[in-house]
């Protein structure tokens, strides 16, 4: 199974080196295993894939329908505790840490 996470740059540190907490539970438990895993610093996924979602439609999308998804974005994205809100400039992604790793399930002994 591939999977793909996205996390905070903060202060160009270094990339994440650890799992995120629920896949490294499932690690723990014994339920899967780590095939590859890399990190890398590119703009968003998520955001340029809702945004593009969001005017699917339009032929042109101006600055105000920017204006709305952003601020549909970010009131969607209220109770997560990882929210990287997308900039205030139009089509302006953040960049972030994508951690894409290759995971398979363990047959329990």
């Amino acid at each position: 199974m591939q999977l793909s996470f996205e996390s905070h740059v903060i202060d160009n540190r270094e990339p994440p080196t650890n799992h995120p907490s629920l896949i490294q539970e499932m690690i723990d438990l014994g339920l899967v295993k780590t095939q590859r895993s890399r990190a890398h610093c590119d703009l968003s996924r998520f955001q340029r894939e809702c945004w593009f979602e969001y005017c699917s439609d339009l032929v042109l999308p101006s600055i105000y329908t920017w204006e709305l998804w952003h601020e549909k974005f970010i009131t969607s994205q209220k109770e997560s505790t990882t929210l990287i809100a997308p900039g205030e400039d139009f089509e302006h992604f953040n960049y972030v840490w994508v951690q894409e790793m290759e995971i398979q399930t363990v047959q329990p002994g």
